[in-house]
């Protein structure tokens, strides 16, 4: 999602954009990691550059997991609740924006 399409947005529906990122982040870090172990094998990688790359894609899927827990905090002081695990469940539980943000997701970054 860009910068210019956020803005034009409400801050809960900025707020429910994010989980279903979060999700593809961390499907991106599993098949990201399937790939490097292929190179591994095949000798086109070294196993310290590899320490390199498990560092970066933990380190990123951290930051979207920090973004997650923002947007889950964004949404409960919306919905005045204090509750944020219960808050990102409800989110993902048939939430047709989710689902649709998803999807788009999905189609732009796991092809």
């Amino acid at each position: 999602m860009e910068l210019r399409e956020l803005s034009s947005l409400s801050l809960s529906d900025s707020a429910t954009s994010v989980e279903p990122l979060e999700q593809i982040i961390d499907e991106l870090k599993k098949e990201l990691r399937s790939r490097h172990t292929v190179r591994l094998q095949q000798g086109l990688c070294s196993i310290e550059l590899g320490f390199v790359w498990a560092d970066i894609l933990t380190n990123l899927e951290r930051v979207s997991d920090h973004c997650s827990n923002i947007a889950g905090c964004v949404l409960e002081t919306t919905d005045e609740t204090l509750e944020l695990h219960r808050s990102v469940r409800a989110m993902k539980n048939n939430n047709s924006l989710y689902e649709e943000k998803y999807r788009s997701y999905a189609a732009k970054y796991l092809g």
